[in-house]
Protein backbone atom coordinates (compact mmCIF):
# COMPACT_ATOMS: atom_id res chain seq x y z
CA UNK A 1 0.00 0.00 0.00
CA UNK A 2 1.43 3.34 -1.00
CA UNK A 3 0.45 6.86 0.81
CA UNK A 4 0.02 9.63 -1.86
CA UNK A 5 0.69 12.87 0.28
CA UNK A 6 -1.45 15.68 -0.33
CA UNK A 7 -0.62 17.70 -3.37
CA UNK A 8 0.71 21.23 -2.02
CA UNK A 9 -0.89 24.41 -3.63
CA UNK A 10 0.51 26.48 -6.12
CA UNK A 11 1.45 29.85 -5.07
CA UNK A 12 -1.55 31.42 -6.96
CA UNK A 13 -4.04 28.94 -4.82
CA UNK A 14 -2.20 29.62 -1.16
CA UNK A 15 -2.28 33.26 -2.14
CA UNK A 16 -6.09 33.19 -3.08
CA UNK A 17 -6.95 31.84 0.30
CA UNK A 18 -8.45 34.64 2.52
CA UNK A 19 -6.42 34.85 5.92
CA UNK A 20 -7.37 36.82 8.74
CA UNK A 21 -6.30 40.27 8.78
CA UNK A 22 -6.98 40.64 5.22
CA UNK A 23 -10.22 41.67 3.36
CA UNK A 24 -11.84 39.87 0.59
CA UNK A 25 -14.58 39.39 -2.14
CA UNK A 26 -16.64 37.01 -2.91
CA UNK A 27 -19.05 37.07 -5.96
CA UNK A 28 -22.54 35.13 -5.08
CA UNK A 29 -21.31 31.81 -7.00
CA UNK A 30 -18.54 31.83 -4.84
CA UNK A 31 -17.02 30.61 -1.77
CA UNK A 32 -13.75 30.77 0.75
CA UNK A 33 -11.11 29.27 -1.40
CA UNK A 34 -11.54 25.25 -1.11
CA UNK A 35 -14.63 24.78 0.36
CA UNK A 36 -18.17 25.05 -1.38
CA UNK A 37 -19.93 28.06 -2.43
CA UNK A 38 -22.12 28.52 0.33
CA UNK A 39 -19.07 29.12 2.66
CA UNK A 40 -18.58 33.01 2.42
CA UNK A 41 -16.42 33.49 5.45
CA UNK A 42 -14.57 30.22 7.42
CA UNK A 43 -13.06 29.94 10.49
CA UNK A 44 -9.62 30.30 8.99
CA UNK A 45 -10.34 33.25 6.69
CA UNK A 46 -11.39 35.23 9.66
CA UNK A 47 -9.47 33.66 12.33
CA UNK A 48 -12.48 32.02 14.26
CA UNK A 49 -14.13 35.38 14.61
CA UNK A 50 -17.57 34.15 12.67
CA UNK A 51 -18.43 32.04 9.98
CA UNK A 52 -20.78 32.91 7.57
CA UNK A 53 -23.07 30.29 5.29
CA UNK A 54 -25.82 30.92 1.95
CA UNK A 55 -28.45 28.18 3.22
CA UNK A 56 -31.45 27.32 1.67
CA UNK A 57 -34.01 25.20 3.61
CA UNK A 58 -36.64 23.63 2.51
CA UNK A 59 -38.98 22.25 5.65
CA UNK A 60 -37.61 20.86 8.94
CA UNK A 61 -34.29 22.31 10.02
CA UNK A 62 -32.09 20.18 13.02
CA UNK A 63 -33.37 19.36 16.12
CA UNK A 64 -33.69 21.29 18.93
CA UNK A 65 -30.23 21.67 20.52
CA UNK A 66 -27.96 24.49 21.94
CA UNK A 67 -24.89 25.51 22.07
CA UNK A 68 -22.26 26.37 24.89
CA UNK A 69 -20.06 28.50 22.99
CA UNK A 70 -21.67 30.05 19.89
CA UNK A 71 -24.66 32.28 18.61
CA UNK A 72 -26.29 31.69 15.74
CA UNK A 73 -27.35 34.40 13.87
CA UNK A 74 -30.32 33.88 10.62
CA UNK A 75 -30.69 36.82 7.81
CA UNK A 76 -33.26 35.69 5.63
CA UNK A 77 -32.78 36.45 2.04
CA UNK A 78 -36.12 34.43 0.56
CA UNK A 79 -38.97 33.43 1.96
CA UNK A 80 -40.03 32.59 5.70
CA UNK A 81 -37.89 31.08 8.16
CA UNK A 82 -39.72 30.19 11.63
CA UNK A 83 -37.48 29.48 15.02
CA UNK A 84 -38.06 28.37 18.25
CA UNK A 85 -35.40 29.29 20.68
CA UNK A 86 -36.32 29.22 24.52
CA UNK A 87 -40.12 29.62 25.17
CA UNK A 88 -40.42 32.40 21.95
CA UNK A 89 -41.33 31.77 18.55
CA UNK A 90 -39.88 33.89 16.30
CA UNK A 91 -41.66 33.95 12.45
CA UNK A 92 -39.08 36.14 9.72
CA UNK A 93 -39.35 37.05 6.11
CA UNK A 94 -37.21 38.40 3.65
CA UNK A 95 -34.74 41.10 4.94
CA UNK A 96 -35.34 39.34 8.73
CA UNK A 97 -32.66 39.00 11.18
CA UNK A 98 -33.11 35.91 13.88
CA UNK A 99 -30.57 36.02 16.82
CA UNK A 100 -30.42 32.63 18.61
CA UNK A 101 -27.65 33.65 21.61
CA UNK A 102 -25.37 30.34 23.12
CA UNK A 103 -27.26 28.54 25.99
CA UNK A 104 -31.11 28.28 24.54
CA UNK A 105 -32.08 25.41 23.15
CA UNK A 106 -32.99 26.17 19.45
CA UNK A 107 -34.33 25.36 16.02
CA UNK A 108 -35.71 26.58 12.72
CA UNK A 109 -37.37 25.50 9.91
CA UNK A 110 -38.66 27.18 6.73
CA UNK A 111 -42.31 27.82 6.36
CA UNK A 112 -44.23 27.24 3.16
CA UNK A 113 -41.84 26.24 0.97
CA UNK A 114 -37.96 26.82 0.70
CA UNK A 115 -36.41 29.71 2.91
CA UNK A 116 -32.94 31.19 2.01
CA UNK A 117 -30.77 32.74 3.79
CA UNK A 118 -27.30 33.72 5.93
CA UNK A 119 -26.42 31.77 8.61
CA UNK A 120 -23.73 33.57 10.51
CA UNK A 121 -21.98 31.67 13.56
CA UNK A 122 -20.15 33.60 16.55
CA UNK A 123 -17.40 33.02 16.81
CA UNK A 124 -16.10 30.39 14.25
CA UNK A 125 -15.45 27.39 16.48
CA UNK A 126 -17.32 24.69 14.71
CA UNK A 127 -17.27 23.44 11.16
CA UNK A 128 -19.96 22.21 9.24
CA UNK A 129 -20.90 18.78 8.18
CA UNK A 130 -21.85 18.17 4.54
CA UNK A 131 -25.82 16.48 3.55
CA UNK A 132 -28.19 17.61 4.76
CA UNK A 133 -26.45 19.41 7.50
CA UNK A 134 -24.82 21.68 5.64
CA UNK A 135 -28.01 22.58 3.50
CA UNK A 136 -29.89 23.44 6.89
CA UNK A 137 -26.83 24.69 9.00
CA UNK A 138 -27.32 22.58 10.99
CA UNK A 139 -24.74 22.75 13.75
CA UNK A 140 -24.73 20.86 16.77
CA UNK A 141 -22.65 21.55 20.43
Amino acid sequence: MSVVPPARPSRAEAEAVPRPGRGYLLGADEGVPGRGPEVKASNESTGGSLAVYRSVLDGAGPPPHQHRLEDETIIVLEGTVEAECGDDVFRGDAASTIFLPRGLTHTFRSVDGPATFLFVVTPATWTRCSGRGRRAAAGRR
